[in-house]
């Protein structure tokens, strides 16, 4: 799958935030070239260099689209760097959503994140939920997410609910099938289904 697009972050960082820790947030979240500043910062002067001095950037926000269509879209509360890894970026009260070219929507909410310059990716924690357009929730504890592909996976036990009734799995991923760029969310190692019929009308 081909990487999203950062780069119109960068400039307006520079302007925003001049402290080299937060140069990892230019390659992940993305600000709109005609975006007004000023009027973007309700902040009065003693707030604003209180969070210069804590290295926080408040309502990060992210889009990309892959050259086949699948669109991401990522905002968290607040984002600063990790001190002790200077790759590592946390984020709170993390909100993503993946739209597919099928027209299937991924919605998923996490406590807290930590993005990975490197990998280009994101580890959700806490109370990591899913939610999808075919009605199924899906809740773990940790979840690991794509930002340069439409991929994620849960990094332990998942339990979930959807049509067919309630069900857990040792495993969860959302990704492309082989050979095609359709995106499916996969169930495995041990699925245990609890099965639950619709009532029929008599």
């Amino acid at each position: 799958m081909p990487s999203l697009t950062y780069s119109q972050f960068i400039t307006a960082l520079k302007v925003l935030l001049p402290l080299s820790a937060l140069g990892l947030l230019s390659t992940l979240f993305l600000v709109p070239r005609d975006l007004d500043l000023d009027a973007a910062i309700p902040f009065a002067q003693i707030e604003l260099q209180k969070r210069l001095k804590n290295q926080q950037i408040t309502a990060p926000f992210f889009s990309g689209q892959t050259e086949h269509g699948h669109s991401l879209i990522l905002k968290a509360e607040s984002a600063q760097p990790d001190l002790e890894s200077p790759e590592e970026t946390i984020v709170m009260n993390l909100m993503a959503r993946i739209n597919t070219i099928n027209g299937d929507q991924y919605n998923v909410t996490a406590n807290q994140g930590v993005a990975d310059k490197e990998y280009q990716e994101i580890v959700l924690k806490g109370d990591v939920v899913m939610n999808t357009s075919a009605d199924y929730t899906v809740k773990t504890s940790s979840m690991t997410f794509g930002l340069a592909e439409i991929r994620a996976e849960s990094g332990n036990e998942i339990h979930a609910s959807g049509p067919l009734g309630t069900f857990k799995a040792g495993r969860m991923a959302l990704r492309p099938a082989k050979d095609t760029d359709v995106i499916y969310l996969f169930f495995t190692k041990g699925v245990k289904l609890i099965y639950l019929p619709k009532e029929t009308t008599r």
